[in-house]
C-alpha cells in the first residue's frame, strides 16, 4: 500500500507542477477591429523573429507584405541589429496601441493631448 501512496503523491505533484507551466487566456473583451490589430503584431513579433534566426540580426523585410486591417499601420519606434521597438496603431483605435519588441507584444494606453 505504502508504493500505491508514494505514486499517487508523485503523479499528484507532477499533474500539479504541469497545471502550473500551463499557459492561461487572460480575458480580454478586445472589439474586433483591436483582435485584428493585436493579431496583426503578434504576426509582426513572430516574423521579426524568425528573421534574426534565419539571418542573424533584426530586419523590417521581413513585414513587407504584413496584411494590415483597415486603418492600421506600424511605425519603427527603435531598431538595431539586436534590438526593435515598432508600434502599431489604428486610426479606428486611437486610446490604444501595440508595442512590438523582442520581448513580446503589449498594449498599452495612448496617451492623448487634452482639448
Amino acid at each position: 500500500m505504502t508504493k500505491h501512496l508514494q505514486l499517487f503523491c508523485l503523479l499528484t505533484l507532477a499533474a500539479v507542477l504541469l497545471a502550473s507551466c500551463a499557459p492561461t487566456a487572460a480575458p480580454t473583451n478586445l472589439s474586433p477591429a483591436a483582435q485584428q490589430v493585436e493579431q496583426a503584431a503578434v504576426i509582426a513579433y513572430h516574423r521579426m523573429e524568425i528573421g534574426r534566426l534565419q539571418l542573424g540580426a533584426y530586419t523590417t523585410n521581413v513585414l513587407v507584405d504584413l496584411e494590415l486591417p483597415q486603418g492600421a499601420r506600424w511605425t519603427l519606434a527603435d531598431f538595431s541589429d539586436d534590438d526593435y521597438a515598432l508600434r502599431f496603431v489604428s486610426e479606428n483605435l486611437p486610446e490604444v496601441f501595440w508595442l512590438v519588441t523582442p520581448r513580446g507584444v503589449s498594449r498599452e494606453q495612448q496617451v492623448l493631448p487634452a482639448s
